[in-house]
């Protein structure tokens, strides 16, 4: 509502926004002014809770520490564009893996796997729910490397399916 209010009451510049892949530099504020990226900011807390709502997830400590960070994040990078291609990849990853979909580390691993949206702006919606079912694959699995310091799960799995995958992309999109 503040956004709305300070954007003139319209969502004016908003689809500028979601021309942006969401990679470094994508600051929001200084690009296009503070309302229109307060709007975005609500857009993406409603579709983060959205998301944890059609998984049957409950919000406790680390869902809303997912929200928020993709809250704040959607100043600087995220918007519906870029970040549903990701919950639709963890959404598909969770529902031919082995976790109940409704589980807060499948929940968790859909919001903090949005570190994948720049991917997903960068290089299409397709790559993008590749992104996310790779990281719903590699987020559950790679506790065991660091010793289950989970708080630093969703990052390392993040970087190493961005690490892996951008290249890869990089290749086939030359060789066309």
């Amino acid at each position: 509502v503040i956004g709305y209010l300070l954007n003139d009451k319209s969502f004016k510049n908003y689809g500028k926004i979601l021309k942006m892949s969401g990679r470094v530099v994508s600051d929001f504020t200084s690009i296009d002014g503070y309302g229109i990226t307060y709007i975005n900011m609500g857009i993406m807390g409603i579709l983060s809770i959205i998301f944890v709502i059609l998984l049957g997830g409950t919000i406790n400590g680390p869902v809303v520490g997912g929200i928020l960070t993709i809250v704040g994040f959607a100043a600087f990078g995220k918007h519906p564009k870029n970040t549903i291609p990701i919950f639709i990849g963890v959404f598909i990853g969770g529902i031919v893996n082995i976790w109940d979909l409704n589980s807060t580390a499948v929940i968790i691993s859909g919001l903090f796997g949005t570190t994948l949206a720049p991917i997903a702006g960068a290089h299409g919606p397709i790559v993008g729910i590749l992104a996310g079912f790779i990281h719903s694959f590699v987020v559950m699995n790679v506790g065991v490397l660091h010793g289950g310091m989970n708080l630093y799960n969703n990052g390392f799995a993040g970087g190493i399916v961005a690490g892996v995958l951008v290249p890869l992309v990089d290749a086939f999109k030359k060789g066309e």
